[in-house]
């Protein structure tokens, strides 16, 4: 009964992430198909001339249609994306739709949800490319580790304030990478990932749950240093439970 409930879990957790994507996609379908479909059948009514909603009737794979055409709403969905997209190319279109999103951005109620899904894209299109490589910066304190993403290098001002090779080190937050803050870190101090950006996204996204596949092997090198690294923190747990223990024995001799 035990390994039966076991394969039934499993089963389950097998087939979740095909049953969950082809529910999103018929949910999409037949939300855009409902609402542009209805619009470009009764458009249709009207270019066409002696055609009438009360003639459509007809059936589809055992389904009757009495309102709309099916997937007509989304073939139009598809040509509307295509030009919009070609009308981001123009001088016109991107003018039309920076008036767009000045109007959205002064309703009070649609400012925060076009903003907030304004970030998201973002994170996925622009500042994918916009980050050089993934690493990990100690912090918030030594031996513990912060994910982050190289931005830049420095050769101005800030090196000759820092007097050291510093770099820009965006640390995001999870699991909104949108949002953090910038850090300027001496590139000494910083561990270079061979993680690609998008998987140090969806790292970061899904807090840790999602982690990069491990394809290929630790150095020689790698291995000596990560070596050297627990045999650091393990040294530093000593020292700290070694202070822990000499405090009250200190506070009796005083006594």
């Amino acid at each position: 009964m035990k390994q039966l409930r076991t394969y039934l879990v499993m089963g389950f957790l097998v087939l979740l992430p095909m049953i969950a994507t082809i529910y999103v996609i018929q949910f999409i379908f037949v939300f855009v198909d409902r609402v542009l479909g209805s619009f470009m059948t009764e458009l249709l009514f009207f270019l066409i001339p002696g055609v009438s909603a009360s003639d459509l009737h007809f059936e589809l794979f055992g389904l009757e249609y009495s309102e709309r055409i099916p997937g007509l709403g989304f073939i139009a969905a598809i040509l509307l994306l295509i030009g919009v997209g070609m009308a981001t190319r123009s001088f016109l279109g991107r003018q039309i739709l920076r008036l767009t999103e000045v109007i959205f951005t002064r309703i009070p109620i649609a400012r925060s949800i076009y903003s907030t899904v304004q970030q998201i894209v973002s994170a996925f299109s622009q500042e994918r490319t916009s980050f050089q490589s993934v690493v990990l910066v100690e912090y918030p304190r030594k031996g513990v580790y912060t994910v982050g993403f190289l931005t830049g290098n420095h050769d101005g001002e800030i090196r000759r304030r820092t007097f050291s090779n510093a770099i820009s080190v965006f640390l995001p937050t999870t699991p909104n990478p949108t949002s953090g803050w910038l850090v300027i870190v001496p590139e000494d101090d910083v561990i270079f990932l061979k993680m690609s950006v998008e998987d140090g996204l969806k790292f970061i996204i899904s807090g840790g749950v999602v982690a990069p596949p491990n394809d290929e092997e630790m150095s020689k090198e790698e291995k000596e240093q990560a070596v050297e690294a627990q045999i650091e923190a393990q040294m530093m747990e000593w020292n700290k439970n070694a202070e822990a223990e000499k405090i009250p024995v200190s506070a009796n001799a005083k006594r």
